[in-house]
């Protein structure tokens, strides 16, 4: 009778301890006490969030008083930052702290320099190209005499410009020389640009994008004398802050001369110097005016300088629209071996090409056909690209005069490839 007891008061127990709770629930902590492992406690989240939520809650009056508060110091803080350029620059351009100086910044390790780039980090195709053949794509170069003008050469114009300007101005015309607290303040920044690897920048040398007399600002800092680090940090600052136009501008004059300087010297280019180049990406548009273009244009660029600007265009993704845009122009230009380098690289992203751009780059093709002369392998690389890419989109009458093409300029492994794939597209249309 006791015992029937002490059961009912033992289920009595376990049915109060069930109650309420879902049957899985239940069973989990049944087989759980069967195996005797030991379960861990209840999280504390639940405890602190009851703590947290013991607090008195803010009213609405409270929190758009706070937010009307933080509003007001972030327009404050703006409007600091816009204070006169000439105080702010005579307040942060000597604090050292802000370009660190410290032993730490000496301190890198082999792997956080990078390796330079060379012409060889681009492969355009299964072969090298022989001393005949790179002298061949040299001979489609425009000839120019003497020297090519360096980043120094065109800084030291700029300012004989702003001074023979200044000099020959009136005495009723009002004068348009920076303040000399302006210059003394930029000009005293260049030491700090010239060892800058690592850390921030200086803030008056941030505000330069802002400025409406930015480029004459930027010449008073010297770029040509800025370390490697220094202009990969700069053209991150002037890529986020400068409209497309004024961007076009730093990457043509300031950029794109100061990484043909490094290759010129160095037979390759410096590491920073390339992040500088993938980063000025962020804004196509200006890229492609302001550095691919004008190389193409001025017929002076090396191969081994086309082959590391187009290793840059390789790995980044640039929007189809511009591609197509670069593509129609380049194929108005005339032949170089920079062309077909970036002919190379841009039909290898295979873009879906508006029917127009690719007729006008068959076109840039065919006017060969009554040309004797002999092209470099770069050419029947960048055909034979063309037509791997871009077979189905030709139309028969295109297809046949490129075959036509290819009994005036052949090469005795290439011209076989081009000729297979020009039959391949014939057969899918029909």
């Amino acid at each position: 009778m006791g015992k029937n007891k002490r059961s009912d008061k033992l289920k009595g127990a376990g049915d109060k301890r069930h109650k309420g709770a879902n049957l899985e629930v239940t069973l989990r902590e049944d087989l759980a006490k069967a195996s005797g492992v030991v379960q861990p406690s209840a999280p504390r989240a639940a405890k602190q969030r009851a703590r947290a939520g013991s607090d008195e809650d803010l009213d609405e009056k409270q929190t758009a008083s706070i937010q009307e508060m933080a509003k007001a110091q972030r327009g404050e803080e703006a409007r600091r930052e816009a204070d006169d350029l000439a105080a702010r620059a005579s307040r942060v351009a000597f604090d050292v702290e802000e370009v660190s100086d410290d032993d730490d910044d000496d301190d890198y390790l082999d792997g956080d320099e990078g390796d330079d780039v060379d012409e060889s980090a681009f492969d355009i195709g299964s072969e090298a190209l022989s001393a005949s053949q790179a002298a061949l794509v040299d001979s489609f170069m425009a000839p120019k005499p003497g020297a090519r003008r360096t980043l120094a050469d065109v800084i030291m114009e700029k300012i004989a410009e702003k001074e023979a300007g200044a000099g020959a101005m009136d005495d009723d015309v009002e004068d348009n020389t920076l303040p000399e607290r302006v210059v003394e303040a930029y000009s005293g920044m260049i030491p700090l640009l010239e060892r800058y690897r690592c850390g921030k920048l200086p803030k008056a040398f941030k505000v330069i994008p802002a400025l409406e007399r930015w480029e004459d600002v930027l010449w008073l800092v010297r770029p040509d004398l800025w370390s490697a680090h220094c202009v990969e940090a700069a053209t991150k600052v002037f890529a986020s802050n400068l409209d497309p136009k004024r961007a076009r501008v730093f990457y043509n004059e300031v950029l794109l001369e100061r990484c043909r300087d490094d290759i010129t010297v160095n037979k390759k280019l410096n590491y920073h110097l390339y992040q500088a180049l993938h980063k000025a990406l962020f804004k196509p548009a200006p890229w492609f005016k302001g550095i691919l273009l004008p190389l193409v244009q001025d017929r002076d660029c090396t191969l081994r300088e086309a082959l590391i600007f187009g290793s840059v265009l390789a790995k980044a993704s640039v929007p189809a629209a511009h591609a197509a845009v670069v593509l129609l122009k380049l194929a108005d230009m005339a032949y170089s071996g920079a062309q077909s380098v970036f002919l190379i690289v841009l039909l290898n992203k295979k873009y879906a090409l508006p029917r127009r751009v690719v007729d006008a780059v068959a076109k840039s093709f065919l006017k060969f056909e009554s040309d004797e002369a002999e092209l470099p392998v770069l050419w029947h690389q960048s055909l034979l690209t063309f037509v791997q890419r871009y077979r189905a989109d030709l139309d028969d009458a295109t297809s046949a005069s490129l075959l036509k093409l290819l009994k005036a300029h052949k090469h005795h492994t290439i011209t076989h490839e081009i000729r297979r794939e020009l039959v391949a597209g014939h057969k899918s249309r029909h």
